[in-house]
């Protein structure tokens, strides 16, 4: 299974000898020093939790959401160690662990320094520590996962153990962390059915998201309109449709988009939408239209009309009544 190759291979990254500089494992109050060991125990206690094979504690079952390995990552200051020992630092990271109170049968940490590049890319100056750990406890009991808590006591932790050692820390944003931006799709597919949601601060980043959605709804739905206006127009051409998009406080451009080039429309406040979604149809049409429209920018007299351009889009524009394209108006193929 998946679960069983990804928690053996997580463990032999966190071992690489490349990034890492110090590592250390526990399980079952048994020290494991031997990167493959560490691999091993990995690949089973993920076969115990996913159900392949029995658990090795005295109660419990197989996990429902089969959870292997809860993965944890702290960013350290650079020199938090200098000056130290090897033996010294492992004894000050093991008691950091030791202070975020895990309750696990294993637990295993790896402190990684980054790879070294070249100019903007170095990360040789990037210190922090991997934890990973089992999430069930010796006697079997299987930890309920909670990332606001977890988060919330790692901070405590780590916030501690560097004031120990001369760090100055902020802790107001651990007392009073502000308000949750978050707030899952089920919640705001309830908000949109009208049903009400158990605080005001979720109801309230629900209708946010619900408006958020409703004015890039609206900007495409002008967007569209404006293009096909202009594409019956005999007087379509880039400058006269960039005229239009600037009265309206938007652009249009082509750029890069991972592997291909994409046509955007930006509207006023930063937001891009992609113009074959507007349209309804391939970006390589798209693309031959555009060319097109550019081209009629050095024509006083268009010869090319926009017909001879293959724009096939969506069934939206059934409803476009035939009486309103004209012999005079370019024509665009339909579905």
């Amino acid at each position: 299974m998946r679960a069983v190759q990804s928690a053996a291979a997580h463990a032999s990254y966190l071992t690489r000898e490349r990034e890492c500089l110090l590592w250390g494992m526990e399980s079952r109050d048994r020290e494991i020093s031997d990167r493959r060991e560490a691999a091993t125990r990995w690949k089973e206690i993920a076969e115990m939790e996913t159900g392949l094979s029995p658990l090795d504690t005295p109660a419990g079952r197989a996990r429902s959401d089969a959870c292997v390995q809860v993965r944890l990552f702290l960013p350290l200051p650079n020199l938090v160690f200098d000056g130290m020992t090897k033996a010294e630092i492992k004894d000050a990271l093991t008691i950091l662990v030791r202070k975020l109170e895990l309750d696990s049968t294993d637990v295993m940490w790896s402190l990684h320094k980054g790879s070294p590049g070249s100019g903007k890319n170095r990360h040789d100056q990037n210190l922090h520590l991997h934890i990973s750990y089992r999430p069930r406890n010796d006697e079997g009991h299987k930890h309920r996962i909670c990332i606001r808590r977890e988060v919330i006591s790692l901070r405590e932790a780590l916030g501690g153990w560097l004031q120990e050692r001369g760090y100055p820390i902020d802790w107001k944003s651990v007392s009073r962390p502000g308000k949750r931006r978050h707030i899952s799709p089920e919640k705001i597919a309830m908000a949109e059915r009208g049903e009400p949601l158990h605080s005001p601060e979720e109801q309230l980043q629900a209708d946010l998201t619900l408006a958020k959605r409703l004015v890039a709804k609206l900007t495409r739905e002008e967007a569209r309109r404006i293009l096909l206006e202009l594409l019956r127009s005999e007087e379509a051409s880039f400058s006269r449709l960039e005229e239009e998009m600037a009265s309206q406080g938007w652009s249009i451009s082509r750029t890069r988009r991972g592997k291909r080039d994409t046509w955007i429309l930006k509207d006023e406040s930063g937001k891009e939408l992609a113009l074959r979604r507007i349209l309804n149809c391939k970006e390589d049409e798209v693309h031959r239209l555009f060319m097109a429209l550019q081209a009629r920018n050095a024509e006083k007299a268009p010869s090319k009309k926009l017909s001879e351009i293959p724009l096939q889009l969506g069934e939206d524009d059934a409803e476009i009544e035939q009486a309103e394209l004209k012999e005079s108006t370019p024509e665009i193929s339909r579905n």
